[in-house]
């Protein structure tokens, strides 16, 4: 186990090493020279001013000076300054981070309290209206599009009811729970908490429908297999039989999914955070597209990124704690 670890911390530390390589070279990527596109933006601007900036964002420096200028900084946790806001990158990801952090774990909470139950449903009722019903809901959630549901849902549930806010954030809801059983009113949890459903519903849809498709799938597979006949010839419990033996073999593609999905989620959910005007990673990379703040922009890359590469490299470690199989082999 520890040699696999190793193995993949290299593979993910030669991965990310390229990522690095593509953010130190996207101010490159951009046609003409930035600063005269930032420059276009401020009329204000003198030529000294200008100058000033190349120097500061490294444009006088050769390709490789910058990329090995970058890595150093990257590595000490220095991901630069932003250009307009004149604070440190690190901060302000840090500042935004948790929003989409805890907006990904909610969304996936409930895509996952729905999916599991309605794939295994419908894959013990197979071609029954129940399979039918699934796969329409499955159909529904891959093509319609999210931010399409958020509309709708904040027209609705927002504007006509009145039940829950069309936007904005009112802090942690897990750091709610706390306070609210220490002085004993749901309330203090609920009003951080009714923020985030809107936000999690837009997202789980499409989540749903694409984990109760794999789940069904799976656990079809499962089903077949000899050991799931031999635990019902012996007479194990149903329940048994589904939860112990067949939803648990059926879990590898589960958490490959949920890994990547999880990815997803904490690299941006941009249009979605954009809709609710939510201060997550997210809005703030299409923010500062808007003013062509470039250290923020890479920053975010290069954040979502490492994001990716960590998640996937947990999921490839749980692969060993779930299916002894593959710690085997």
């Amino acid at each position: 186990m520890l040699r696999l670890v190793v193995s993949r911390l290299l593979y993910a530390a030669v991965i990310l090493l390229g990522v690095i390589l593509v953010v130190a070279s996207l101010v490159k990527l951009v046609p003409g020279d930035p600063v005269d596109v930032i420059a276009a933006g401020n009329p204000g601007m003198s030529v000294q001013d200008m100058d000033t900036l190349r120097e500061k964002m490294g444009l006088t420096r050769s390709v490789p000076e910058q990329f090995v200028a970058y890595l150093g900084n990257a590595v000490q946790g220095d991901l630069g300054t932003s250009i307009r806001q004149g604070v440190p990158v690190t901060s302000l990801i840090a500042d935004r981070l948790p929003a989409t952090g805890e907006l990904a774990f909610w969304t996936l909470l409930l895509a996952f309290v729905i999916a599991i139950p309605l794939g295994i449903v419908t894959a013990l009722r197979r071609d029954s209206w129940l399979d039918y019903a699934g796969t329409f809901i499955a159909v529904l959630g891959v093509s319609m599009p999210g931010f399409l549901l958020a509309v709708l849902m904040i027209l609705w549930f927002s504007i006509e009811l009145r039940w829950l806010p069309a936007s904005g954030y009112r802090g942690s809801a897990l750091a709610s729970i706390g306070r609210a059983v220490a002085e004993r009113d749901i309330g203090i949890f609920w009003n951080a908490f009714r923020y985030f459903i809107l936000p999690s519903i837009s997202l789980a849809f499409v989540l749903v429908a694409v984990n109760a498709r794999l789940i069904h799938s799976a656990m079809l597979e499962v089903l077949q297999q000899d050991y799931i006949t031999f635990a019902t010839a012996k007479g194990a419990p149903r329940l048994t039989i589904i939860l112990r033996h067949a939803l648990r073999n059926a879990l590898l593609p589960i958490v490959t999914l949920a890994g990547l999905q999880m990815g997803a989620l904490l690299s941006g959910t941009v249009v979605i955070e954009t809709v609710f005007a939510w201060p997550g990673i997210g809005r703030l990379a299409v923010d500062s597209i808007h003013v062509r703040d470039y250290p923020i922009i890479q920053a975010v890359v290069l954040v979502s990124a490492a994001l990716f590469i960590s998640l996937n490299l947990i999921v490839d470690i749980l692969y060993r704690f779930i299916d002894p199989r593959v710690r085997n082999d």
